[in-house]
């Protein structure tokens, strides 16, 4: 025999069908289970929320870097959090939306979806590696659009490639920012310029001859070395932090180690002398008791002092 649905009511059409079928206190019992198990509900995701949040302002107050994105007025943020684990925060229309991810997880795809590339994209078309001296990069980033076509049609091919795909997003050079969360400050910067079906990135650093170069190459390869770099830069400021937090200004723990490993050479000594007690003078107890107390004591400010953090 199937099961043949009769009737479907919401939570609130039942309660009214039963007062006015005057079962009012059953109808009434209703309404305040449903309510109590809403409340229930509510103080559940409430709790739940509100651990994550304090989780996430957490995070976010003790991060010590983080790298940059931005694209068309959105921003995309992945904050250091320990070397397995970082967390990404997308700022779109003044909402931040949060989510942790593990750093040992492929998410070049991710960053290529921010800038609506294709990240299967694995072939690249002009295998081009530009070189510039400073003053034409120069001239391309403070020229007009007139200008720029000018140079499109009279300059090689290959600097003409660039300056279309300078021209298609609009005359800017992408940059990805790696900074220090405490300061705000840039501490270094990844420059790239999309194509239609490659990408250029721009070395400007470190190059022989002070020359600036672009190099074309596809996306998927451009945002794999992304990442790797964003991965290396999170999980090595990490490990500084962690060190520093290590060495803490004073500590108790670093004065006790040396306050023990003391005493166990001074009882050390004092079995020392133990060893010929026979021979001593007869008031050789009373030096033995003034030395070993007048070394107890120095040992003791030698414990103080170790408890302050050695200056570097």
């Amino acid at each position: 025999m199937t099961e043949e649905e009769i009737a479907q009511l919401s939570t609130e059409e039942l309660v009214e069908s039963l007062k006015e079928a005057g079962y009012s206190k059953k109808a009434k019992l209703l309404k305040k289970r449903i309510i109590d198990i809403s409340r229930e509900l509510e103080k559940s995701l409430r709790e739940t929320n509100s651990k994550e949040l304090n989780r996430i302002i957490h995070d976010i107050g003790t991060s010590s870097h983080y790298v940059l994105f931005k694209f068309r007025g959105e921003e995309l943020r992945i904050h250091s959090i320990d070397t397995q684990t970082a967390l990404f925060e997308k700022i779109h229309q003044s909402e931040h939306t949060f989510h942790y991810l593990p750093l040992q997880v492929d998410f070049s795809n991710r960053l290529g979806e921010f800038y609506g590339l294709d990240i299967q994209v694995d072939e690249d078309p002009a295998k081009i590696n530009l070189d510039m001296n400073p003053e034409t990069y120069d001239k391309i980033l403070a020229i007009n659009e007139n200008e720029l076509d000018r140079m499109i049609d009279n300059e090689p091919f290959q600097i003409s490639l660039f300056l279309k795909a300078f021209k298609a997003n609009d005359q800017k050079i992408d940059q990805i920012t790696y900074s220090n969360g405490k300061t705000d400050k840039m501490e270094d910067a990844f420059l790239f310029i999309p194509a239609e079906e490659y990408i250029w990135s721009i070395n400007y650093r470190n190059v022989n001859n002070n020359q600036i170069i672009a190099t074309s190459s596809p996306f998927k390869k451009f945002f794999e070395v992304v990442q790797l770099s964003v991965v290396d830069y999170l999980t090595s400021k990490v490990d500084k932090k962690v060190e520093k937090k290590d060495e803490k200004f004073f500590s108790f723990k670093r004065g006790f180690i040396f306050y023990w490993k003391s005493n166990v050479f001074l009882l050390f000594s004092i079995l020392l002398f133990l060893l010929n007690k026979n021979s001593w003078a007869k008031d050789g107890d009373s030096y033995v008791w003034v030395f070993g107390i007048q070394l107890e004591a120095l040992l003791m400010i030698l414990s103080f002092i170790a408890c302050l953090r050695p200056r570097v």
